[in-house]
């Protein structure tokens, strides 16, 4: 399953990359997190640790994470790409003059036994990313 959710800013593109680039940001915005610990390997990629709560159940994982010119995706870490049960991102991408757009995305692969409730994880993933944007939108103007 995959949510998208996006948002414009009232800034260049160059102003918003900063706080995406800062995964630790990540701590800050996403609903799902209560605390990220960040593994930078180069100054471009790495991985994180992250504890939290998804739609109200504790969880936990370990992501690798790059960094590009137009924003950041991770992934679970230790499996193949091919293989991965969680990937996200952020891509800002500009808008002209003094504007952007976020666009940010998650894809899960959910378990069988969830498809009974595929409908409510897929809002209450939509709600959470409108909530991450609007903490982003405070961290960057």
């Amino acid at each position: 399953d995959t949510a998208v959710e996006a948002l414009g800013l009232p800034c260049p593109p160059d102003s918003a990359l900063p706080a995406v680039w800062d995964i630790k940001n990540v701590e800050r915005c996403e609903v799902k997190a209560d605390a990220v610990t960040v593994h930078p390997r180069t100054d471009r990629d790495g991985s994180y640790d992250v504890r939290g709560r998804f739609a109200g159940v504790p969880w936990k994982g370990r992501f690798d994470y790059q960094l590009t010119p137009t924003g950041f995706h991770s992934r679970d870490a230790d499996v193949p790409p091919e293989q991965a049960t969680v990937e996200g991102g952020f891509v800002i991408t500009p808008l002209g003059g003094d504007h952007c757009t976020v666009i940010h995305y998650e894809q899960y692969v959910l378990a069988s036994w969830l498809a009974p409730i595929r409908l409510l994880v897929k809002a209450y993933l939509h709600l959470s990313m409108k909530r991450e944007l609007r903490d982003l939108r405070r961290l960057v103007t």
